[in-house]
């Protein structure tokens, strides 16, 4: 079983979109950080944050 970790961030959006959630948070990887990087220079997103919990980094969109 493979994991395709673009599809999940993409996934994870979209969903939290469709169910006007106001934050989604995606684990903070290398390849995390560059579709952030380009969704928010494409203007996908806005207002991201990166924040660590239990020793893990997350992205998160928060909504102040």
């Amino acid at each position: 079983m493979s994991s395709d970790t673009i599809a999940d961030i993409i996934t994870s959006i979209r969903n939290a979109d469709m169910y006007r959630k106001s934050v989604v948070r995606v684990a903070s990887t290398n390849i995390s950080q560059s579709i952030v990087k380009i969704l928010l220079r494409e203007g996908f997103i806005e207002n991201v944050r990166k924040h660590r919990e239990n020793n893990k980094d997350f992205w998160f969109n928060p909504t102040t």
